[in-house]
């Protein structure tokens, strides 16, 4: 199969000839239809980031495609099915083999490239929110970088339980996207301090979860 790999001294980008992976029993083999750009992707190219133990070599953390291997021992899947997932490499390929039990069937309404979009985000933001916050209907939410890629993911999953969120964002336009994603306050932080807003929005009393997608001092 064709895959893209980087080459060792210059770090370009080329297109060559590798074998193709073969699904274990517990595997699907994916015929990769489409795939993502991440900052991981990005500090591999430059040796800056090392897949996991075990994970390939190739680049790519994000694909969407088309099951066209089956293993024996999986039962919930099908030739032909669509599915999209989160990797640990490989996504850079025309093929990749993954664990049966990562697999997500892509929804009818979407199309490859846009689930190839989804899972780095969305997984990253489900787990921050829902997993290790806990995420309850009617609790109130604090997302620094609101419109980041984990930021916007995350305001559609807190929207959807049926809580508020608020973001901080740089721009006027950042804030117009965020309330168009269902935020109920986005404050630009280069204009007022956002901790006055949220008092205000809150009554004093605060958020419950506070999603920082930035990591620095503020």
């Amino acid at each position: 199969m064709k895959a893209i790999l980087v080459k060792e001294d210059t770090k370009e980008l080329y297109i060559n000839q590798v074998a193709t992976p073969i699904a274990s029993d517990d595997e699907l083999l994916v015929q990769i239809k489409a795939t993502a750009l991440n900052r991981a992707d990005l500090l591999q190219r430059r040796g800056m980031y090392r897949p996991p133990p075990g994970a390939s070599t190739i680049i790519g953390l994000e694909m969407a495609g088309e099951v066209v291997t089956v293993g024996k021992n999986v039962t919930n899947w099908q030739i032909g099915d669509r599915v999209f997932a989160l990797l640990s490499g490989g996504g850079y390929a025309e093929y990749v083999s993954i664990p049966a039990r990562v697999a997500m069937p892509i929804p009818e309404n979407l199309s490859f490239e846009q689930a190839a979009a989804i899972p780095e985000a969305f997984l990253t933001a489900y787990q921050a929110i829902c997993w290790l916050g806990g995420l309850k209907t009617g609790q109130k939410v604090l997302i620094h970088a609101g419109a980041s890629g984990v930021g916007t993911a995350a305001i559609q999953i807190i929207r959807e339980f049926g809580a508020e969120c608020y973001v901080t964002v740089g721009t006027e336009k950042k804030q117009e996207f965020c309330l168009s994603l269902g935020a109920k306050l986005a404050v630009n932080y280069k204009i007022e301090p956002f901790e006055n807003k949220i008092k205000e929005v809150t009554e004093n009393k605060g958020v419950d979860i506070i999603l920082d997608c930035i990591g620095a001092n503020y």
